[in-house]
């Protein structure tokens, strides 16, 4: 058993870590080196450099710096932490106005360190101090004064309930060879009203597991709950050969809400979305630094909560896609109906063609339209006159499916009954759809004024094939 050990502390580390109570809510790990202020080494002026810095100021007016090797500014070493060197003053580092409102308990730590022989407490320290509210310094509770040779130590506070919290750090050091360090600034809390992510209130909604080349998966999740959800609480991940759970990536570490009743399509890279599909909604998405990588011919795709309860879990094979379908790249499986379970095969269908084959951060093509209980095909207007004057420019084909999985053809004649333009010939087409006529034919070219013959063919996989015929006028093509 003993080998084993390392592996199982490692686990319950990470599984306590996971259903701690207590939530980030604010880190400065420092990971922007070379900001803050240093000597110049010609001039033995101050060079100050704080672009882009937002989440804290460092005051500094007393300080002496002489070259670039006195210095009080972050750097690259241990991945980034902020140090003083040989500064001979004292300066203040302060964190933003952090919003706590939201959070009890708050606690907060910080990492501070030395190093070198020097040994004056008057002339090398770091103290740290918060403020509630707006209200006075208030020293931490435990290692909140750091001096001469403490090597490291871990300042903390605990018990902090307010609105408003910022912390600031006094530090000085005189010595040339030691360095007094600051990393690592985190506080947490416990959530006032924490929302519970349970089974159902996701869904997995739409899946692009074999893109075009170049491309990008893609998974889309829908809000079936009345609950805003935060999306740091959630992953995305998939299943080994043992059916292990395997490549479990956090959404984002953002404190960003999924809203009731919306759709949000999860990418490693928009890059390779946008370019091949229609996007509604750019807002819809969200790039994850890690994302699972998923089979084309099958998988499982897993949606969990914090706890690592499976919120959500689609098992898919190419093979639920339409048999129409030889070349299934870049065509993406859509769900039909919230309702229906996850896992049933008759709940799944290749997005729609008219839709361009994928419809991600919006509604499917191929979802379930309560009430349609037939088909209904409308044509409109009764005449158009394509000239761009934002009047009847197109001639407009509505369909209204009592199911997914029906081809269409659409042939436009004119009135000699010639063959002028084949809009779809066996195209998918979704439960809810459109499909326009310019008055061009396959060329491109204006056609002439007139009659014209629409006919529509609509036909399922078992044969039922249902045909609609229309009229329409083409006038008042102005040049």
């Amino acid at each position: 058993m003993a080998p084993n050990l390392p592996k199982i502390l490692t686990f319950l580390l990470c599984y306590l870590s996971l259903v701690s109570p207590a939530q980030e809510v604010w880190r400065e790990s420092f990971n922007i080196p070379e900001k803050g202020v240093w000597g110049d080494d010609a001039t033995s002026e101050i060079i100050r450099d704080f672009d882009g810095i937002t989440s804290w100021t460092l005051k500094y007016s007393a300080v002496e710096l002489s070259n670039s090797d006195d210095y009080a500014k972050t750097v690259a070493t241990s991945g980034g932490r902020f140090e003083c060197r040989d500064i001979n003053a004292e300066v203040i580092w302060t964190s933003e106005l952090i919003d706590i409102s939201a959070y009890k308990n708050i606690t907060v730590t910080l990492e501070a360190s030395e190093t070198g022989s020097g040994a004056n407490e008057a002339t090398k320290y770091l103290k740290a101090f918060y403020k509630l509210d707006n209200g006075e310094e208030i020293l931490f509770e435990t290692k909140g004064e750091n001096a001469g040779n403490w090597g490291t130590d871990t300042a903390t506070q605990t018990g902090l309930n307010g609105n408003i919290l910022q912390i600031v750090i006094y530090m000085n050091n005189h010595y040339a060879s030691d360095k007094v360090i600051l990393d690592e600034v985190v506080v947490s809390g416990e959530e006032k009203n924490p929302v519970f992510i349970e089974s159902g209130d996701l869904l997995i909604n739409e899946v692009l597991f074999n893109p075009v080349p170049d491309g990008e998966d893609f998974v889309e999740i829908y809000n079936y709950s009345e609950k805003k959800i935060p999306l740091n609480k959630l992953y995305l991940a998939s299943r080994d050969k043992e059916n292990e759970l395997t490549q479990v990536y956090s959404l984002t570490s953002e404190k960003i809400t999924f809203e009731p009743n919306s759709y949000l399509a999860l990418t490693k890279d928009t890059n390779g979305v946008f370019p091949w599909f229609s996007i509604k909604c750019p807002d819809c998405f969200l790039q994850m630094e890690k994302f699972p990588s998923f089979n084309n011919d099958e998988d499982v795709v897993v949606l969990l909560n914090k706890q690592l309860e499976i919120i959500d879990e689609f098992s898919y094979t190419e093979d639920l896609h339409l048999p129409v379908f030889h070349d299934r790249e870049g065509v993406s499986l859509e769900r039909i109906s919230f309702e229906a379970p996850t896992n049933d095969p008759d709940n799944w269908h290749s997005a729609s063609s008219f839709a361009g084959y994928a419809t991600p951060g919006y509604k499917n093509s191929q979802a379930d339209i309560e009430g349609n209980e037939k088909v209904s095909v409308t044509f409109e207007p009764e005449s158009f006159s394509p000239n761009n004057d934002g009047y009847h420019d197109n001639y407009s084909i509505h369909f209204e499916l009592d199911k997914p999985g029906y081809l269409c053809t659409i042939k436009v004649f004119d009135s000699a009954g010639r063959l002028v333009n084949t809009l779809a010939r066996n195209n998918v087409i979704g439960t809810s759809e459109t499909a326009d006529w310019d008055g061009t034919d396959e060329n491109g070219q204006r056609q002439n004024l007139g009659v014209y013959i629409v006919l529509v063919e609509l036909y399922d996989l078992k044969g039922n094939v249902k045909q609609f015929k229309d009229g329409v006028v083409l006038t008042d093509i102005l040049d």
